[in-house]
């Protein structure tokens, strides 16, 4: 692995981490949902350095993820449906939203722990795939 994804990787293992600690507490949900969309935003940026691919300057992971590589793609399993969610959750977090992280408004305990089981689940194929 480049010296340069590896710390793409660092910091989606961090984000992750984190959102893992914040799952203890019922009212930073909507933090873990930010940490968890970025672990995997991170982890998706690192596939496209360790590829030589430009890193754009976006946050939706859809379109991030279309630019992997076939090779990457074959050997991984995201589904779509799970990419749409985590899209809709990403917010610029240093302002209060008019609704929360979600469109149905602040998140729960339950929700939040949706969405990092997602980003364990996305993240762990790909470390799985970088690392092997």
């Amino acid at each position: 692995m480049k010296e340069s994804t590896v710390s793409w990787v660092e910091f989606a293992k961090r984000d992750l981490q984190g959102a893992r600690e914040l799952l203890k507490n019922e009212y930073l949900a909507n933090l873990v949902m930010f940490h968890s969309q970025q672990c995997i935003e991170k982890i998706f940026k690192a596939v496209l350095e360790e590829h030589s691919i430009h890193i754009p300057k976006i946050h939706n992971l859809k379109k991030i993820y279309g630019l992997f590589p076939d090779k990457v793609l074959k050997k991984i399993h995201i589904e779509q449906d799970k990419l749409d969610i985590i899209d809709q959750i990403y917010i610029d977090s240093r302002y209060p939203a008019d609704f929360g992280l979600l469109p149905s408004g602040i998140p729960t305990q339950k929700e939040a722990e949706q969405i990092y089981n997602i980003a364990e689940n996305i993240s762990g194929q790909i470390l799985k795939l970088m690392e092997g």
